[in-house]
């Protein structure tokens, strides 16, 4: 059974001061920037592309529709009325795989801590994540990066930078503690929701954290272009469910790979399996070593980061790898 020529991705319909989050995402929003690097791949395919609650968002008209719909129920109106004959599901707490009109195929990625609801034909995006769900067997095909939206920037200037949003299962505090060791800058990017937290880094570290809100664009792009390298300090701590953190996919590695910036993570969850080739290794807390010091010094140079970033994570493969997923799905395969 072929796969339809037009699929029908759903985003997490998350609202902000400034409106909705589109995909791309203006500024903070993981999930969305691995999206579009897979909306990229699926077009170089050949697939035409409608994409659900993420309205304002910018396509080629003529390739992907993008109707003004957002709230939960009006996807799902807009499923029932439109019933699409594959649906792709980002938006993670949803329950669309529920309510889909007969004859819709369905799956979704995951991006999350949490066990999924349901047996959804989820797709997972690291052997961790799936390990530390306990599931038995499911598809697993990591984060994609689209090279061309991220410019190669060989000349790095001295500062760290930590993207995402500023928490203790990030590791915002422990990349502050780092920079600190260093004897560098860490400039922060990314919304805060717990000022306690933020309040610590500001007293513990406030001469060394630059805190640039959520960034977006060409301010976006150069922070990540020019970093010496991008802090993933991932804690295993009690995350926003309840469950003891395990970096689920972890998109911003990919992201500063792909701009030659090599990444400083900790062992947690998919990072140990991510970082060959294109950084480093440091302890989970914040007490760093001469030993940390050393390590830093053999990150890799920015050429290398980006040929491995292509090669491992390139977007036009890592579509290629949702096809069998979806044939699985239209011919009407279950899994967890």
């Amino acid at each position: 059974m072929n796969i339809p020529e037009r699929i029908c991705l759903i985003a997490p319909p998350f609202k902000t001061a400034h409106g909705w989050v589109r995909v791309p995402p203006d500024g903070y929003g993981g999930i969305q920037w691995s999206m579009a690097n897979l909306m990229d791949g699926l077009l170089v395919l050949g697939f035409r592309l409608t994409l659900l609650g993420a309205p304002g968002s910018t396509w080629p008209a003529d390739r992907v529709e993008v109707p003004p719909v957002a709230e939960a129920e009006e996807i799902a109106g807009w499923l029932a009325d439109n019933r699409p004959p594959l649906v792709h599901d980002f938006a993670n707490f949803s329950d669309f795989h529920d309510h889909l009109p007969h004859g819709s195929a369905y799956c979704r990625t995951w991006q999350l801590t949490s066990v999924p609801p349901g047996c959804a034909n989820t797709v997972y995006v690291s052997r961790a994540q799936l390990r530390s769900m306990a599931v038995p067997e499911a598809p697993v095909i990591p984060l994609p990066v689209n090279p061309n939206r991220y410019r190669l920037c060989p000349d790095k200037e001295d500062y760290l930078l930590f993207l995402g949003r500023i928490s203790a299962w990030k590791g915002t505090y422990e990349a502050a503690a780092l920079a600190e060791h260093l004897g560098t800058r860490l400039i922060v990017a990314g919304p805060s929701w717990e000022p306690d937290y933020k309040q610590r880094i500001v007293t513990d570290f406030g001469g060394v954290v630059t805190f640039a809100g959520e960034v977006a664009d060409h301010a976006r792009a150069q922070l990540i272009e020019r970093a010496m390298a991008i802090a993933v300090l991932s804690q295993p701590v009690a995350g926003p469910w309840g469950q003891t953190w395990c970096e689920p996919g972890a998109a911003v590695v990919a992201e500063a790979a792909a701009c030659g910036t090599p990444a400083i993570a900790t062992d947690n969850g998919c990072l140990p399996s991510l970082i060959p080739g294109i950084g480093v290794l440091v302890p989970t807390g914040s007490r760093f070593t001469r030993l940390d010091t050393l390590t830093v010094e053999r990150l890799p140079d920015p050429a290398q980061v980006r040929a491995v970033a292509v090669e491992r994570w390139g977007y036009v493969g890592i579509a290629s790898q949702y096809l069998a997923v979806y044939r699985d799905c239209v011919v009407g395969r279950r899994w967890k």
